[in-house]
């Protein structure tokens, strides 16, 4: 069993880069996390195959034109039981406040991606402040022309320990 335990005091230091250690956290911990988060995906990843992350090549393209803080991304390209390929776009947010443009960010990672690369992509946007607003859909409508976005959302504060501790999958958290 793995066992990850946090101490949130140590992400107060102003030297710690949070952006960073969740996106360690998620590589070292990837097919644990998932299993954690997308169980029904876990199950048909192939992971004899090498899991490749991709962020260091395909989001500097993307995120180019952000501005301010950056958060923690991962893409991770995997392999299917069936041979086909899958990415995933694995969005963290790891600050506490709402970001009011977030679901619009969300689609338009998804569509750069989609745009660039032609592949099918799962998006996960993982919340691990008390609460969020956030939603997990973006939806623009005009004169007719209507687009809907929804992403697969999770709020860490949402799941208990026991919760954690009792789930399949061997990420195990302490808050």
């Amino acid at each position: 069993m793995q066992l990850v335990w946090e101490n949130p005091d140590v992400y107060k230091l102003s030297h710690v880069n949070q952006d960073n250690l969740w996106k360690k956290l998620i590589a070292d911990l990837f097919e644990d996390f998932l299993l954690f988060f997308l169980p029904d995906l876990h199950e048909e990843v192939d992971f004899s195959k090498q899991v490749e992350f991709l962020q260091q090549v395909l989001f500097k393209e993307i995120i180019e034109h952000r501005q301010g803080r950056k958060v923690a991304d991962q893409i991770a390209k995997v392999h299917l039981k069936n041979g086909k390929e899958q990415w995933i776009l694995v969005h963290t947010e790891v600050q506490t406040i709402d970001e009011v443009h977030f679901a619009k960010r969300m689609f338009e990672y998804f569509y750069r991606i989609s745009d660039r690369y032609g592949k099918k992509i799962v998006a996960i946007a993982i919340f691990t402040g008390k609460s969020t607003k956030s939603t997990n859909q973006y939806h623009e409508k005009f004169y007719g022309t209507e687009i809907m976005y929804t992403f697969n959302k999770f709020v860490v504060s949402d799941f208990d320990e026991e919760e954690l501790k009792n789930h399949r999958s061997y990420l195990v958290k302490r808050y």
